[in-house]
């Protein structure tokens, strides 16, 4: 009587635990409750916000928890008309676009990977599992382009040119902004083609690089300055960012005057520059 008592519970257990693993609709869709169904490990937190910079490698995670026997896919939905964009499907990357891979790290997260991610990245991306219907993960990626610039000893910005008088401590200031993830482990400056940071031909020239927590300042000085450092000087950070200005080294001491006019209205700052210059060669 003991033994058939025991086994009558355990049947009743059994049944219990069927019915909870696994419940079925009227139309004999896929469960949508229960513990054998298919669920994102943090579905409670609606649309996922993802933030990165510009050329970047950037993952957007999947948590799927008691995937069984179904597929994740990755998509991304090009606009609100449009059907989405499938890219990946299972262990299979579906896209054209080589920048993208699927990567299933154990135990339950299927990462869609983006190299080099571009402005065009930005978008809503779907994140799938093949129940029916489709349990969906909305992920929302923006891309941030970083702001640089390079300003004078004054702190303003030179937007075209800029002079300076021969013998003079040429002082210039790139300043880069918006820097999301990882920092930049350094800026380069460069005179045409020619890389200052660790220039020896020259003599005379230091660069300091800060890192600030949202961004970088690269400091760039160049003592005694002869003719030969007028050119193109261009300061850049990886492929991310870069921006470019013309240094001119002239004779006397008018560079400075020749400066206070760069704040000054195009028509204006052009006839100026032409009368110091034709003093400056008046007196020569």
């Amino acid at each position: 009587m003991e033994f058939i008592k025991l086994w009558m519970r355990v049947f009743i257990f059994l049944q219990g635990f069927s019915q909870m693993s696994r419940v079925f609709g009227e139309s004999g869709r896929d469960s949508v409750v229960g513990l054998g169904s298919p669920y994102f490990q943090h579905q409670e937190a609606g649309l996922v916000n993802v933030t990165t910079q510009l050329e970047a490698t950037t993952y957007l995670h999947c948590r799927v928890n008691r995937l069984g026997g179904k597929t994740v896919s990755w998509l991304k939905r090009i606009g609100q008309d449009k059907d989405p964009h499938l890219l990946t499907y299972g262990r299979q990357t579906y896209s054209s676009d080589a920048r993208f891979q699927i990567i299933h790290e154990k135990p339950n997260n299927w990462k869609l990977q983006i190299q080099f991610t571009k402005k065009s990245d930005v978008g809503l991306y779907e994140c799938q599992v093949s129940t029916n219907p489709p349990l969906i993960q909305y992920t929302y990626l923006n891309v941030v382009v970083p702001t640089i610039k390079i300003v004078d000893e004054r702190h303003q910005e030179v937007e075209d040119r800029i002079f300076y008088d021969r013998g003079s401590t040429i002082k210039l200031k790139c300043m880069v902004e918006d820097i999301v993830g990882e920092q930049p482990e350094y800026i380069i400056w460069k005179k045409g083609n020619r890389m200052l940071n660790y220039d020896t031909e020259r003599g005379g020239i230091s660069v300091r690089t800060d890192l600030l927590a949202n961004g970088a300042q690269s400091r760039l000085h160049i003592a005694g300055a002869t003719f030969s450092d007028s050119g193109n000087y261009t300061c850049m950070m990886g492929r991310t960012a870069k921006t470019q200005i013309e240094l001119q080294i002239i004779p006397g001491e008018t560079a400075e005057q020749v400066r206070d006019v760069n704040s000054s209205p195009p028509i204006f700052r052009a006839e100026t520059i032409v009368l110091t210059l034709i003093l400056v060669l008046s007196q020569t």
